[in-house]
């Protein structure tokens, strides 16, 4: 009996031997790496430890975000009828027009910017060429200026193009990270250890979707914003170049 205790006890030593230098045990700090305690398991992950999660592409998104938040603000700071087309301006121009102020007028487009001086001032550069010319420039640069406004506004859908496919970038490189590991690690995958790739192919993904909604929204916002002015410079322009060529053909 005593034979058989000593046996008894130096098998249940060796199995506590093998159970400690077990793989298991000896990738302890790799799982602690990732679930610190059971506590923080429950709890769910924090803002910033989804960030990370992400990965390097989240740098990208970041600048990506800013981008989106700075031309929203711009946005709603330039694109404003009152400011692009303002009436109080036109009312004093067509004033100096009408009294035959044509100098004082052409200063007073060149001393403010907005699409009406910049129209405005392209018909009485030309005046002395005729009303086909004037009505030529004045259109000229009224569609310029409309395009260069336009062309402001598409950057916002560019982001909100490119912060999908920057997601998706994210997407795949997770899961190429989520195959290395079931095809190079030996004997049984770790589930912690295969989430790490899902896990940033989540996020990201969700991260460019985030940046993309909105930023689609707020350009569909702005267009319409920008089709109002489109149509009220028209009008404008339209309306300038009557008053201009009837002052060609008198003279």
């Amino acid at each position: 009996m005593a034979v058989k205790g000593k046996i008894t006890r130096t098998l249940l030593v060796m199995a506590i031997i093998f159970m400690a230098l077990s793989p298991a045990a000896l990738c302890a700090d790799k799982v602690e790496k990732y679930i610190p305690d059971t506590a923080a398991a429950e709890e769910g992950m924090t803002l910033w430890q989804i960030i990370r999660a992400g990965g390097e592409v989240m740098i990208v998104l970041a600048f990506l975000s800013i981008a989106a938040l700075s031309l929203v603000i711009y946005y709603f700071l330039t694109i404003k009828q009152d400011k692009l087309l303002p009436e109080e301006f036109l009312d004093r121009t067509l004033d100096m027009i009408t009294q035959d102020r044509y100098e004082e007028a052409r200063k007073a487009c060149m001393s403010e910017k907005n699409m009406i001086s910049s129209v405005l001032l392209a018909g009485l550069t030309h005046m002395e060429k005729g009303r086909v010319i004037v009505k030529e420039a004045m259109q000229d640069e009224g569609r310029r200026t409309s395009d260069g406004m336009w062309q402001k506004l598409s950057y916002l859908a560019d982001v909100a193009a490119i912060s999908p496919m920057v997601g998706l970038l994210g997407t795949v490189l997770g899961m190429i990270q989520a195959f290395n590991v079931i095809a190079f690690q030996a004997g049984a995958v770790k589930p912690i250890l295969l989430a790490s790739g899902i896990s940033k192919a989540m996020v990201t993904t969700a991260t460019g979707l985030i940046i993309a909604i909105p930023a689609m929204i707020f350009y569909s916002f702005f267009r319409g914003r920008m089709k109002d002015v489109t149509a009220r410079l028209e009008n404008i322009s339209a309306e300038l170049y009557h008053v201009i060529a009837e002052r060609t053909s008198r003279d």
